[in-house]
């Protein structure tokens, strides 16, 4: 599957995420065009308006506790669109973490694509779509890759 966040209403994006040979796009918040989008499911970040918001919970494609190996609560493997506050986020993600030690979180709202460790988690940073970053993530293999497209 992919991962996106901060993905802009922009056809050139949207036929990349589009051409991925993915079973899903789990979007991390601020995605402007998800009914554009295959395959998409999602949470919500700052950015998105009220339109994204009854379209994901009509579609039934609002990620509200978890979806397939993904949950919202600081189990095993957490999607969140807020970074654990280092220079910028949210100081209640990093405590969740720091308590909880889920195994990865996954996070929107940067534009910055890395990977790092918080206490005993990998947390993986997306990066921004509408620079291009995007990660895959098999979750049989428990494998992720950190992509960049140019578009």
């Amino acid at each position: 599957m992919a991962l996106i966040t901060r993905l802009p209403c922009e056809n050139s994006l949207i036929e990349k995420i589009n051409s991925l040979n993915v079973d899903y796009v789990v979007g991390l918040g601020d995605v402007e065009c998800p009914q554009f989008l295959r395959d998409f499911y999602g949470i919500l970040g700052e950015m998105d308006n009220i339109t994204t918001m009854k379209y994901l919970k009509n579609t039934g494609k609002l990620i509200e506790s978890s979806f397939l190996t993904f949950s919202t609560n600081f189990s095993n493997i957490t999607i969140t669109h807020f970074p654990p506050r280092l220079e910028y986020g949210s100081l209640i993600v990093r405590n969740q973490i720091l308590t909880n030690s889920p195994k990865i979180v996954f996070h929107g709202h940067s534009e910055v694509q890395k990977i790092y460790n918080l206490g005993l988690t990998k947390i993986v940073s997306i990066g921004s779509g509408e620079k291009g970053y995007y990660v895959i993530y098999d979750s049989n293999m428990n494998e992720i890759i950190l992509k960049r497209s140019s578009h």
